[in-house]
């Protein structure tokens, strides 16, 4: 099977690190997502140099890959994966899957008219942390979930060119406020109905388009609520052996808590007689069940309908943000 890749932001190295590639799955091309794109993409050779395209569009005409990376600039997202579609290649996507919500109907639309499958690189789910919370709440161990709480915090560190604005960026909550949506969502099976927010940046004036902070309010579906909560405020010197990220999910139910501590590395259970720690399973190699997926062996662990509505959600909620109100669902 050939896997090509499209740029070389965000979450690219989930590919290049999963134990499928080079076994299952070659890695036959990439592509420049741009002429500001630097990267050495032949180092990412397995058998010697990869061959390195200026034109997404001309290696994809080129190479056929049977799977297509797609990790540019947010904002190039949607028009690389439909790019992809209308070659009838599957799409393991960076995201949002869309910046823009008119975009994320016309790449719904093409995805569909080609057959292909899809999938938004969803991570928290594979981990073992929330996979062990998944499980307690399915095993009914907190009751009915009635308040769910997510943390993502990282450091600002040095970013691209393209977080400085919104239209290559896409801004904060699609890109990290929308790994607390999707852990709430898949670990308590609950949909999202309405969603306020805020957002705001006060300590990166050089990049406008990347908000440093920020929160959301949701109704769930059962009758409770979600927090989802984001900061870029994270303090790491450079070469600290600091975690980069401090991922925290909380969810209280009717008849206890669970929750990921420890700047992600836990989860704890607390009912009213106990409080344990939770046995950890293994992870999930999301490429590895991608590529099963496609191969018809099952269903990818990071679904179309999740990433599509999650993607949705995520840019609701960014307009909430912007024009002050709450929004249906």
């Amino acid at each position: 099977m050939k896997l090509a890749i499209v740029g070389s932001s965000g979450h690219v190295g989930y590919v290049l690190h999963s134990a499928v590639l080079g076994e299952e799955v070659d890695l036959v091309a990439a592509a420049r997502s741009g002429p500001a794109d630097a990267t050495d993409y032949t180092a990412w050779g397995r058998g010697g140099p990869l061959p390195v395209h200026d034109d997404y569009r001309r290696m994809l005409d080129e190479v056929r890959p049977d799977i297509v990376c797609v990790c540019p600039p947010f904002g190039m997202n949607a028009a690389v994966s439909m790019a992809a579609a209308e070659r009838g290649c599957h799409i393991l996507s960076d995201k949002p899957l869309a910046t823009e919500l008119d975009d994320l109907a016309r790449l719904r639309e093409a995805v569909g008219r080609a057959g292909v499958r899809i999938a938004a690189m969803f991570d928290m789910r594979c981990r073992p942390q929330f996979q062990a919370v998944r499980q307690a709440i399915a095993d009914g161990r907190i009751g009915r979930p009635l308040l769910a709480a997510a943390q993502k915090s990282y450091p600002f560190g040095r970013r691209p060119d393209f977080y400085r604005r919104r239209e290559t960026y896409g801004g904060t909550i699609p890109w990290v406020a929308i790994h607390g949506l999707e852990a709430i969502a898949y670990c308590t099976g609950e949909r999202f109905t309405r969603v306020a927010a805020m957002q705001g940046n006060l300590s990166q004036p050089e990049y406008p388009g990347a908000e440093d902070h920020g929160g959301l309010l949701l109704e769930l579906s059962g009758g409770g609520h979600a927090v989802v909560r984001f900061d870029y405020l994270r303090p790491k010197a450079e070469g600290s052996s600091r975690r980069h990220g401090d991922d925290r999910l909380r969810i209280a139910g009717s008849a206890g808590i669970v929750e990921v501590v420890e700047e992600g590395t836990a989860v704890r259970l607390m009912t009213p007689t106990e409080v344990e720690e939770l046995p950890l399973p293994p992870g999930i190699d999301m490429v590895a069940s991608f590529v099963q997926s496609v191969r018809g062996e099952g269903e990818c662990i990071v679904t179309a309908e999740d990433s599509f509505r999650m993607t949705e959600v995520a840019l609701r909620a960014r307009q909430a943000a912007d024009e002050g109100r709450i929004i249906e669902l």
